[in-house]
């Protein structure tokens, strides 16, 4: 055998490439499918005797082997690609499983943890916004405070003048406001009476500060505006808006207007005048009339409580 390598099957004439029959050519084989071509060589054992069959070796041409390389080559790389895309496709497979299932474990969690502390942090975030406006409205409401009572710096009152004050002062409860108004027990009570005072409205929250004229006469004034006059001082800013009503032949003109921080220390003045008096400007005609010593004693009273309540006397025992 030469040590070759067997190349065709002698007694079946197969391809040793690839299988099929070949055919035999003068002295050269030819594979018809694949068209290899083979030599036939005698090998040493055509020596031996008769009875001996002379076994041939065929050996390729290489010439003529480029396409049996090609097939084969062709053959292993498709093979490595099926192999590639199959690898990768289960690979993507796994990832997309892999996902799906921490999406869904995530979010069903992160549901569960996210909406209880939503709840839990909105919750904290309302209290603490309370607290901010608490303190901001305190704040603004203790400037405020503070400057009311520079402005009523002339009218002097201590804890003790505030409580015998207070108990002395009529109060009103009204069930469908929740609030209480404190008068001066001089104070009229009634529209159809000439009167000049002050009153507080208090509720759980906050207090201000009206001031009410009343005007009784046979004739009307129509008034549109008043002046104060306190030691010869003109104090304006009061009386804006007047309301009108008569029965058994008087008639009756009054307004009742929150005390703005501006006309505070105005009161004081006029609290504390020596002589004062009220011009009613009318349509066509006005009409003086003057601020009696008890109107003025009863208006220094109110605002001694007022300042009292503003200094928080109100809550000493």
């Amino acid at each position: 055998m030469s040590g070759l390598p067997w190349l065709m099957d002698t007694r079946s004439n197969k391809c040793k490439n690839c299988g099929a029959d070949a055919k035999l050519i003068g002295d050269i084989l030819k594979c018809p499918y694949c068209g290899s071509t083979y030599n036939l060589r005698e090998t040493k054992e055509q020596s031996a005797p008769a009875s001996v069959n002379p076994r041939p070796e065929y050996y390729p041409v290489p010439a003529n082997d480029t396409g049996a390389k090609n097939r084969t080559q062709g053959r292993a790389v498709a093979f490595i690609v099926v192999v590639i895309v199959i690898i990768l496709i289960i690979a993507l497979a796994a990832i997309i499983k892999d996902t799906n299932g921490q999406h869904t474990g995530s979010y069903a969690d992160s549901t569960n943890v996210d909406s209880s502390t939503i709840i839990k942090q909105q919750k904290a975030d309302s209290v603490k916004e309370n607290i901010r406006k608490a303190a901001i409205n305190k704040a603004i409401r203790d400037s405020l405070d503070k400057s009311k009572v520079e402005a009523l710096a002339s009218i002097s009152v201590d804890a003790a003048t505030f409580k015998k004050l207070y108990r002395a002062a009529r109060k009103k409860f009204d069930q469908f406001s929740n609030t209480t108004d404190i008068y001066d027990a001089s104070s009229p009570q009634f529209i159809d009476m000439n009167g000049f005072f002050i009153y507080i409205d208090i509720d759980k929250i906050s207090m201000e500060l009206r001031l009410k004229a009343q005007y009784t006469a046979q004739d009307w004034l129509f008034i549109k505006t008043m002046t104060i006059n306190a030691d010869g001082e003109n104090l304006s800013g009061f009386g804006r808006n007047f309301e009108k009503d008569n029965g058994n032949g008087l008639i009756w003109e009054w307004s009742d207007e929150t005390v703005s921080d501006y006309n505070l220390s105005d009161l004081a003045k006029i609290a504390n005048s020596k002589k004062a008096k009220i011009k009613y400007d009318g349509e066509q005609y006005y009409n003086v009339v003057n601020i009696t010593v008890g109107q003025k004693a009863a208006l220094k009273r109110q605002l001694a409580i007022y300042k009292g309540l503003l200094l928080g006397y109100n809550k000493i025992k």
